[in-house]
């Protein structure tokens, strides 16, 4: 990056953090929806955030059927950010991320994914 843009962008985020406070979203805003996936347990999520509000994936529920779940109950609560996966924030998260990761365990052939990315660059050359 050139010095010109970091230096636009730290003003553009002091702006940005001198009218919102920290960590939050402007009230009455539309929901804001992040997906985490390939956390704890490895692939789609299980369990959703908002708020103080939680949602837990049921057994036979689509991704799609449980983030449209979530996102209605976010909704409904008023909330303006919806984080579905991720790491676990409660004991009923935990339970079930843990339930889940030793179900994944038992799928588990033991063998590491083929990665299909070029390897990293560094200003020294390739990283292994």
């Amino acid at each position: 990056m050139t010095n010109e843009l970091i230096r636009r962008l730290e003003a553009l985020e002091r702006r940005m953090n001198a009218e919102l406070r920290s960590g939050t979203l402007p009230p009455g805003g539309p929901l804001q929806v992040v997906i985490i996936t390939g956390c704890l347990p490895p692939g789609e999520p299980i369990f959703a955030n908002a708020g103080s509000n939680q949602w837990l994936r049921l057994p036979d529920e689509s991704i799609e059927d449980f983030s449209d779940r979530a996102a209605r109950g976010a909704r409904e609560a008023g909330e303006v950010l919806l984080v579905v996966g991720g790491l676990p924030m409660s004991e009923a998260q935990n339970e079930a991320a843990l339930a889940a990761y030793d179900a994944w365990l038992l799928t588990d052939d033991g063998v590491p994914p083929v990665e299909t990315r070029a390897p990293a660059r560094s200003r020294l050359g390739f990283v292994d």
